[in-house]
């Protein structure tokens, strides 16, 4: 298994989670405690994808340095 697999999972998993809040949020909620959660949820989400595909594009470009 290589990093990049391994790392493309990962930013699989953060869109699913990040489609699930923002159906949550669609879907109406209870209470606007419960709405500003949600958002701040999906927004850490997003940075969290954002900080990890830097970091995996570092790690690619690493690698193809190694190999040249």
């Amino acid at each position: 298994m290589s990093v990049v697999w391994i790392g493309q999972k990962f930013l699989k998993e953060i869109e699913a989670q990040k489609e699930s809040v923002k159906d949550t949020i669609l879907a109406g909620t209870k209470d606007f405690a419960q709405y500003q959660y949600l958002c701040g949820r999906y927004s850490s989400l997003v940075d969290a994808e954002n900080s990890f595909r830097e970091l995996l594009g570092k790690i690619q470009q690493d690698e193809q340095d190694t190999r040249s």
